[in-house]
């Protein structure tokens, strides 16, 4: 077993004692968040024959757009829509380790050939707008495919790819800026029932200096800001905060 801290910090994951990464999000058009009213989901068909058994992509779909609707997103089961979620899973390949921090239990010797390689399957998500098919956001997440074979059975495996669907689209969708009227102000009333194995939190968070309360609150602008990465596991979140006091 191994750590492996490589290359950035571009998105960060981890699920089940093996790797998984979001390895690149990128904005093309603003957010326009308060504008997502209602969300549609879908799914493509396309490398589901894969993994030895007939998945319906419209099951899986509904079950994934169970779970992110269980965190606060509009996903209503009928339109209009005022957005369109797309994920597509690709095939699965024996590549690279994903770019950022992995977690996996492959070849650790820097002098094989298989050094940080693993069986992986990528998932992309992207957001588009519904009145003209414009890219709100788009990212690929690369998980990993050891508990996907058939041998687990089609049970497992379903679930294994509702979740990992399920988490990679939440990762886009939580990027996105929230109008202040629904950020979650009260987590004790917050409880989904599917929760990601992992989830990635990227915040600002303010450097006030000690007695400068005052000033702060006259002069807001003027508030340094560092950039605080929180992995939500199922037991204790581990922080990394950046900047002039690194941890």
């Amino acid at each position: 077993m191994k750590i492996c801290f490589i290359k950035q910090l571009a998105g960060i994951a981890l699920m089940s004692g093996f790797l998984i990464s979001l390895a690149a999000s990128a904005d093309t058009a603003p957010a326009g968040r308060d504008s997502i009213n209602a969300i549609q989901f879908e799914l493509a068909a396309e490398n589901l024959q894969q993994f030895g058994f007939t998945l319906s992509a419209a099951e899986l779909a509904a079950r994934v757009r169970g779970n992110l609707a269980e965190w606060e997103y509009p996903f209503p089961a009928s339109g209009p829509y005022s957005h369109r979620l797309q994920a597509r899973i690709g095939e699965i390949t024996h590549s690279d380790t994903p770019v950022g921090f992995s977690f996996s239990s492959g070849n650790s010797d820097p002098r094989s050939m298989d050094f940080q390689k693993a069986d992986v399957l990528p998932v992309e998500c992207s957001l588009h707008r519904n009145d003209n098919d414009a890219v709100i956001a788009e990212a690929k997440s690369t998980f990993s495919a050891h508990s996907l074979s058939a041998e687990h059975g089609q049970a497992h495996v379903t679930d294994k790819l509702v979740d990992q669907i399920s988490t990679a689209c939440l990762n886009l969708l939580e990027d996105l800026p929230r109008p202040q009227s629904e950020v979650r102000a009260n987590t004790s009333s917050f409880k989904p029932k599917w929760m990601p194995d992992v989830r990635v939190e990227v915040k600002e968070v303010p450097v006030v200096p000690a007695g400068d309360a005052a000033a702060t609150a006259i002069k807001p602008n003027n508030v340094e800001v560092k950039k605080e990465i929180v992995i939500h596991n199922q037991g204790t979140p581990v922080i990394f905060t950046f900047g002039h006091e690194r941890r």
